[in-house]
């Protein structure tokens, strides 16, 4: 079988079976799940940086929603509390431990996305908090990639 062939199966395999885990369980989105393995693949299958990088810019979209709501509901509030945030992810990405900026942002948009999608509320203390879905699609998602190269290698 040829090299991507075999990537082809794995991501297919362990692409369906991430699916389905979504299916049977809201707490984690397959969508935001492939983002992260997008990001993981993206950055060398660095785990540590995909999840710790992911996590900073779903936790930043979730505190510019906080923000903007405490700001109030003129039209300058919104744009003020992203410009905010995404000022604090940017300036974070040059520490050590968030150094993917890219990751970041992705994950940022996709918490936006899911919260504007849903109608969910980040400072919500349940399971069915956005941020919460987010990280453990993000660190489900980083660890299908990890299955699917293991797959890959298996099976090529």
């Amino acid at each position: 079988m040829s090299a991507h062939m075999s990537l082809s199966v794995s991501v297919g395999i362990v692409g369906a079976i991430a699916t389905y885990v979504s299916g049977a369980w809201d707490t984690y989105n397959v969508w935001i799940g492939f983002i992260a393995w997008g990001a993981f693949l993206a950055l060398n299958n660095d785990m540590k940086n995909t999840i710790q990088s992911g996590v900073m810019g779903a936790v930043l979209a979730a505190v510019m929603f906080i923000l903007a709501g405490k700001l109030g509901s003129a039209a300058w509030c919104l744009p003020v509390a992203v410009g905010l945030t995404v000022f604090a992810l940017v300036w974070l990405t040059s520490m050590p431990m968030f150094t993917s900026a890219t990751t970041a942002v992705y994950t940022y948009a996709a918490t936006v996305g899911l919260v504007v999608g849903t109608g969910g509320d980040v400072a919500s203390q349940s399971m069915d908090n956005p941020l919460v879905t987010v990280i453990v699609s993000i660190v489900l998602g980083c660890v299908f990639a990890m299955v699917a190269n293991k797959v890959n290698e298996t099976i090529s």
